[in-house]
């Protein structure tokens, strides 16, 4: 399998992550992602994010966190709220995207309520970073990770809640909560 099919394997949030942090360019130092063959792919990834936290850029720390949060630490979830924009970035035909992918790797890694899923809604000091903090201190000890395709989903001692719906452009799944026995919602592919 060539580089770009083993990248896009890791889903689209991990891709994006892998292109705003320099990975997919030759030039950026020390960044680019290329692993080896015989390496698993979620292993290189999980190394690179890594190697990559060495940056102090308040942008590449949500960045990494993403990253970090796309590997399962949801600790990282915290490091993204804390970096919030203070206003909401607007996005030039994708131009920017790196800008909001942290909030969108959030967004699409947890089981988020539907009145707390519109990311230009979340801005520094805004009520609705205040909501995001109190829902995932409300949820984190429930919330259990499946590496792939690499999301959250409740653990199966929790009452499932209202799903919202899947993000456009997302792949919605649904396999893991059928495999479980339970029907936890909708679970978005990242």
């Amino acid at each position: 399998m060539d580089r770009i099919a083993r990248i896009q394997s890791l889903g689209r949030q991990r891709g994006r992550v892998i292109e705003c942090l320099g990975g997919n360019s030759r030039l950026v130092r020390g960044a680019y992602f290329d692993p080896a063959a015989d390496i698993d792919i979620l292993d290189a990834y999980r190394a690179y994010v890594a190697r990559m936290s060495a940056s102090l850029e308040p942008l590449n720390m949500a960045l990494l966190a993403a990253g970090r949060l796309l590997t399962g630490d949801l600790t990282a979830a915290d490091v993204i709220l804390d970096h919030l924009p203070a206003e909401t970035y607007r996005l030039d035909q994708g131009a920017g995207i790196c800008w909001v992918t942290p909030q969108n790797a959030l967004k699409a890694a947890l089981p988020l309520p539907s009145h707390l899923q519109d990311i230009d809604r979340w801005l520094a000091g805004s009520a609705e970073q205040a909501a995001l903090r109190a829902w995932l201190g409300g949820h984190r000890g429930r919330l259990r990770w499946f590496d792939p395709p690499g999301f959250y989903l409740p653990r199966a001692t929790e009452q499932p809640g209202q799903p919202a719906p899947p993000p456009v452009g997302t792949a919605a799944r649904s396999v893991i909560s059928r495999a479980a026995g339970r029907n936890f919602g909708t679970a978005i592919r990242i």
